[in-house]
């Protein structure tokens, strides 16, 4: 049921979203906390409750009728208002967010650490998914990169080409082959965390005790991969927004139009990376404060990779904790 309440819930921030005549986006977003309150009183995932509360924030501050409309109705002006005090509503939120996640975390049992490492791995799955569906996009980039040098290297303009309906302009060709390739390189941040693929410079860490590992790995997180996760966020959706705002295209004569697409990705990437640093918070966590059956399952961060580390440092460090 709990789960029921949270998709009915994000059913109601996409309208609130979107916009739906007749209906005051507040009475929606109002709509929608509601039941989330609901799906976490009865032991909703905690993930989801995350997931949900994020779009209800986004719902209230992005739609013209959600915040913007209460400013504009008190007499303020809402740019003015969020250049001033955007960091406090976004303060706010976050604490709103965590609050609501303790909570989804005490009513799902059976322990608190137990709730928060399945909303973990359940945040790891669903980035994951996303990265491998994402992946499979290497392969019409492929194909269109192929077909490009084809056409101008090999086939070289030949007249009774362009003339047919097989000739396409070598400039789109290009601009849609970085356009899959920034989209795929987007969509696979976080999973490339969650698989701990990305570059690591392991001069010291690599000597650290497991524990030490784990604490730098959180303090990593807590004060440069979420906050820059944020800010990136940010600036990715007015970029973004100016862009759909302006019908912006490319500064090619024959690129591609609707610029605003591929310069969504920017914004939507960095919050999945950011969802990949909460759900590898959380094991930190888990790990550092939880209980020992559980530490193996929320380890991943106190072990390192280097095939030449003595095989009692890779696992204890170079001393015990």
């Amino acid at each position: 049921m709990g789960q029921l309440l949270l998709l009915a819930s994000l059913a109601a921030s996409a309208l609130a979203f979107l916009g739906i005549p007749g209906i005051p986006v507040l009475a929606l977003v109002a709509l929608a906390v509601l039941l989330l309150a609901a799906g976490v009183l009865l032991g909703a995932r905690p993930a989801g409750v995350l997931i949900v509360l994020l779009a209800c924030f986004i719902a209230f501050i992005v739609a013209p009728d959600g915040l913007p409309a209460i400013i504009k109705a008190a007499g303020g002006n809402p740019l003015r208002f969020f250049r001033s005090y955007g960091l406090w509503v976004e303060i706010a939120a976050i604490a709103l967010m965590i609050v609501f996640f303790v909570l989804a975390v005490k009513r799902r049992g059976p322990g608190g650490y137990h709730a928060a490492m399945e909303a973990a791995e359940d945040i790891d799955r669903a980035v994951s998914l996303i990265g491998k569906v994402a992946a499979f996009l290497f392969i019409p980039m492929m194909v269109i990169i192929f077909y490009d040098v084809t056409q101008r290297k090999i086939i070289e303009y030949d007249s009774g080409f362009i003339d047919s309906g097989f000739y396409f302009s070598s400039t789109k060709l290009q601009e849609l082959e970085w356009h899959l390739h920034a989209v795929l390189f987007m969509m696979c941040l976080g999973f490339a965390y969650v698989k701990d693929a990305h570059v690591r410079i392991e001069l010291v860490r690599d000597r650290l005790s497991p524990r030490k590992r784990v604490w730098l790995e959180l303090l990593g997180i807590v004060l440069f991969l979420i906050p820059y996760c944020i800010i990136i966020g940010k600036l990715g959706y007015t970029f973004a927004e100016r862009a759909w705002n302006t019908n912006e295209i490319s500064a090619a004569q024959t690129g591609l139009s609707h610029r605003w697409v591929i310069k969504a990705f920017l914004p939507l990437g960095f919050v999945i990376l950011g969802a990949a640093g909460i759900a590898a918070l959380l094991k930190c966590w888990v790990y550092l404060f939880g209980p020992p059956d559980l530490q193996e399952r929320s380890g991943e961060y106190a072990g390192t990779h280097h095939a030449d580390l003595p095989e009692d440092v890779v696992t204890k460090g170079p001393v015990t904790d």
